[in-house]
């Protein structure tokens, strides 16, 4: 299991001091309704997250929430069944990912992990090597927004997108990838003593601020 240098470390939790004058606790996410965490997953890939519940990602769950008469979102065996075409015009993006629509995605990764086991939002394994393959083996979908759909479903984590791992390079002075940059945010989480999701959003908070040029 690869380990990061303490020395890393130190110097990522001396700048995050330095920088962060306010920690924030991470959203609440969509544990108990897995669906909704998937599509949020998927659909946060370069995109706008909006600026009210009617826009952006939250605008599209909401809008499927409303679309689907149900009460509860917690079974990837329906949302693997979606029709994918039906699934883009509820959520209003025709984006995509990989090369193929985002709702296509969506359909096929919650087939894909309800097959392999995944269906419900408790039945999610962050250490399940076929979940993880399910997810990431879905055509435009990879590591770093799995990650980010562990968090949504409830577990401890980082989303190492381009804004965390910005600031973590900037702090390091050197090209890190996503892995790298996951294990020290986690590391210097602990050494911080708060979860590792808190240090995560209160990151990507931080570096969506304007900055001063």
């Amino acid at each position: 299991m690869a380990t990061t240098d303490a020395s890393d470390v130190e110097v990522l939790v001396e700048y995050l001091t330095a920088e962060i004058t306010e920690m924030h606790a991470a959203p609440d996410g969509w544990p108990g309704h897995v669906e909704l965490a998937l599509i949020d997953a998927v659909l946060s890939i370069r995109a706008v997250y909006g600026v009210s519940a009617d826009t952006g990602v939250r605008g599209a769950i909401k809008r499927y929430k409303a679309e689907s008469g149900r009460q509860s979102w917690d079974d990837l065996g329906v949302l693997g069944e979606a029709d994918p075409q039906w699934l883009q015009t509820v959520l209003g993006t025709k984006q995509k990912t990989g090369g193929v629509p985002k709702a296509e995605a969506i359909v096929s990764a919650a087939g894909r992990l309800a097959a392999s086991g995944a269906r419900h939002a408790s039945d999610i394994d962050r250490d399940s090597a076929a979940q993880r393959a399910a997810y990431c083996g879905t055509r435009g979908l990879g590591p770093v927004t799995w990650d980010y759909f562990l968090m949504l479903v409830g577990h401890d984590g980082v989303k190492a997108d381009t804004l965390v791992t910005r600031f973590v390079v900037e702090a390091l002075g050197r090209r890190l990838g996503s892995e790298e940059v996951s294990r020290l945010v986690t590391d210097a989480a602990r050494r911080m003593d708060m979860p590792v999701s808190a240090l995560d959003h209160s990151i990507w908070r931080h570096m969506s601020r304007p900055r001063k040029s």
